[in-house]
C-alpha cells in the first residue's frame, strides 16, 4: 500500500469534503443526529465549489492530504493561530486530522500529525493543541497515546444550533 503525502490542490475540493463527510459519519453517528449527515451530503457539491487552496495554505497555515491509488484517505489542516480563546497567541492548532475509516490504524494520522509538527516547528511554534469532541473516545485514545495532556478547558462545538463539548490536548514541540 503506497501512501503519497502532499499539499492540497485546487482540484481536491470534492474529494476533501467526501472524505470529511465519510469520517464524520463514521466517528459521530452516535453523537450527531442523522440530519447533520444528510445535510452535509446534500450540500457537498456546493461546499466543494467553495473550496480554495487560499483558505488552507499560507504563511500561517498548512494543509496536506494522504492519497492511496488516487483516492484521498487522510487529511490535515493546521494553523499557527488557534481560534480558541485559551490557546490564542500561544499555541499552534492542528484543526483537522481525519483518516478514512478503512485506513485507520496504519500510521497515516501520525504521519500527517508529524508533517504539521515539523511545519509548526519551522515556524518557531513550541507547542500545539488538538480539539476533539469529548464523546469521540476513539480519537481521544489516539491523542492520549501520542502523549497529549488533557487541559481543563471545554468549548462547545455547535452543530445545527446544538452545542457538543470539545476536549483539548496540548503538546510540546
Amino acid at each position: 500500500m503506497d501512501i503519497i503525502y502532499r499539499q492540497i490542490r485546487e482540484d481536491d475540493g470534492y474529494n476533501w469534503y467526501t472524505l470529511l463527510d465519510t469520517v464524520w459519519r463514521d466517528a459521530y453517528s452516535n453523537i450527531f443526529p442523522k440530519e447533520v449527515f444528510d445535510a452535509r451530503d446534500e450540500h457537498r457539491e456546493e461546499r466543494a465549489r467553495g473550496f480554495s487552496v487560499e483558505k488552507f495554505l499560507g504563511e500561517r497555515k498548512t494543509a496536506y492530504v494522504a492519497e492511496c491509488e488516487g483516492k484521498l484517505v487522510g487529511m490535515m489542516f493546521g494553523t499557527l493561530d488557534s481560534d480558541y480563546e485559551l490557546f490564542k497567541n500561544d499555541y499552534a492548532d492542528l484543526v483537522v486530522l481525519y483518516i478514512d475509516p478503512d485506513f485507520q490504524g496504519k500510521g497515516i494520522g501520525r504521519k500527517l500529525k508529524d508533517i504539521f509538527v515539523e511545519w509548526a516547528k519551522e515556524k518557531n511554534a513550541d507547542k500545539y493543541v488538538i480539539g476533539v469532541l469529548k464523546d469521540n473516545t476513539k480519537a481521544r485514545k489516539v491523542y492520549e497515546a501520542w502523549g497529549g495532556t488533557l487541559v481543563d478547558y471545554e468549548h462547545d462545538f455547535v452543530v445545527m444550533n446544538v452545542g457538543y463539548p470539545e476536549a483539548f490536548y496540548t503538546y510540546e514541540i
